[in-house]
């Protein structure tokens, strides 16, 4: 059966379309680096990917990935190549952090992503892709070159999707602009002793309290021996809720509780676990906390 010139152009829209996702997940990872590496972080299996580097490095390497794969969909050149890197970025990607994350919607969206992108592995750009005007011209079939129906259609929706990622940008540019970036509003303090946590909690409640500083969040980042504070029936106990009431977020490096062999489960209630303390600090460095080291 012969396929219409508006079934053609269909796949064209399909592709177009589908690489704008990629384009823009690769744009996120690359400029919003810190807030994806903290999701990873905190994905239910993210283990499975951290082992092999930092979050920070693997958001990343995946925005580069998904950056060159989309525009190389986008534009149909070595298609069946860029799909098959957008698919094993992807599936990493759905493994650790869409699945056994809450609600299913992200999780099956990625999923039907994976089915779009087997279809280009297997047929290619199809119709008006880089990679027929290539075929084109390595079978000297000129004409249809010269005619410029193959150019003109594919210069088209480069030039309308380059357009709207351009819009996309813009319209979050502001939102990013307005998000409070004063250090005195963000604090965090990274203990690495039991005993430290007192000066920790003493400094949060003179911040709140003292009209020189804003009030905001305060991180206390414990690392080292300093997990031990918090056990359940601990001789902190006091201590942290104090901290509490002062608006005190505690934060526990993973490598330390392993260290040190402290199950999880032996934790006060109300605090939060992060596989790496040290480059949890260096987030929120770069998010504009202030930091200060005990």
């Amino acid at each position: 059966m012969e396929i219409t010139p508006k079934q053609k152009i269909s796949f064209l829209v399909l592709r177009a379309m589908a690489s704008l996702i990629f384009i823009m997940a690769g744009i996120n990872h690359l400029f919003q680096t810190a807030c994806a590496a903290a999701r990873l972080e905190k994905a239910p299996f993210a283990q499975l990917a951290t082992w092999a580097a930092p979050a920070e490095t693997l958001i990343i390497l995946s925005g580069i990935g998904l950056l060159l794969g989309g525009l190389m969909l986008l534009i149909g050149f070595k298609t069946k190549l860029a799909a098959t890197v957008l698919l094993a970025i992807l599936i990493p990607i759905t493994v650790t952090v869409q699945v056994g994350a809450a609600g299913n919607g992200p999780l099956f969206k990625n999923i039907a992503l994976i089915g779009m992108l087997i279809f280009f592995i297997v047929n290619g750009a199809l119709y008006y892709g880089l990679d027929q005007v290539l075929a084109l011209k390595k079978k000297a079939s000129m004409s249809a070159i010269r005619s410029g129906k193959y150019v003109a259609v594919l210069a088209t929706g480069v030039l309308v999707l380059l357009g709207s990622c351009t819009t996309t940008t813009a319209q979050n540019a502001p939102q990013q602009s307005t998000a409070p970036t004063t250090a005195s509003k963000k604090y965090a303090v990274l203990i690495s002793q039991p005993n430290h946590l007192k000066a920790a909690v003493n400094t949060a409640e003179t911040i709140t309290k003292d009209s020189k500083y804003s009030r905001g969040t305060f991180v206390v980042m414990a690392c080292g021996k300093s997990v031990e504070a918090f056990k359940k029936d601990g001789a902190m106990a006091a201590e942290i809720e104090k901290g509490r009431a002062a608006g005190v977020i505690y934060m526990l490096c993973g490598m330390s509780l392993k260290k040190f062999k402290i199950d999880p489960a032996a934790l006060v209630e109300g605090v939060e676990v992060t596989p790496n303390g040290l480059t949890y600090m260096f987030d929120l460095k770069q998010q504009g906390f202030t930091t200060v080291e005990l």
